[in-house]
């Protein structure tokens, strides 16, 4: 009898705390449940998450480099900056990275749409490189962007202008061009879709996505 009424004593103690830690854990997954429900909603209300990507391109034929901004995401981008580590420069004296579509920025960007700037001559700016002790150098840019919901994103890529120096161009351009076009169209890219440039290197994000309300 002296036992059942330690129990219930105990029992009695015990009830309101393992009561309140039950509301606790209910609590918190509630809260779980709302993130989730918003983090959805937002997506399907932005139709997916924009990825703003900014790299360099190289051209064989040409020599020639590019810098192209691409909306590689699922949804539209707007209100997009640009901060460059240090200028990007033409060998010609122009500032590339202080151009309109730079140092103003984009209103928004649709997904897959993609603006290409012509930068330089790859010799000739790897010589402009060397003078002013650059070779070594990379130029790294943040963009930053929002989706349509408002929720912001930030991004850093690297341009790497020295790494096409020295690359093979093919021996016959009429052959590989042939051959990329089919591989397209036997089941490494959708059929019908013509090769990218001759060479194109997708500059490396050095950090990932940040995100906000």
């Amino acid at each position: 009898m002296q036992v059942l009424q330690v129990i219930s004593s105990v029992a009695q103690v015990l009830s309101p705390l393992l009561y309140a830690a039950f509301i606790v854990v209910i609590y918190f997954q509630l809260r779980a449940a709302r993130e989730s429900v918003r983090e959805v909603r937002q997506e399907f209300l932005a139709g997916g998450r924009p990825v703003v990507a900014v790299h360099d391109e190289y051209d064989h034929g040409t020599r020639a480099l590019s810098l192209a901004v691409e909306n590689v995401g699922q949804g539209p981008a707007k209100s997009i900056s640009f901060a460059f580590s240090r200028p990007i420069e033409s060998s010609d004296g122009i500032v590339v990275s202080g151009l309109p579509v730079f140092s103003i920025g984009l209103t928004s960007l649709s997904p897959g749409a993609r603006i290409t700037c012509w930068w330089d001559d790859l010799d000739d700016q790897m010589a402009f490189l060397r003078r002013n002790g650059l070779d070594g150098e990379d130029f790294q840019v943040t963009v930053n962007y929002t989706d349509l919901t408002g929720s912001s994103y930030w991004n850093t890529w690297d341009i790497q202008p020295a790494i096409y120096e020295g690359l093979r161009p093919p021996t016959r351009p009429a052959q590989h061009a042939q051959d990329q076009a089919a591989d397209l169209t036997d089941g490494s890219g959708p059929a019908g879709q013509s090769p990218g440039p001759t060479e194109s290197v997708r500059a490396t994000a050095s950090t990932g996505a940040s995100e906000g309300t």
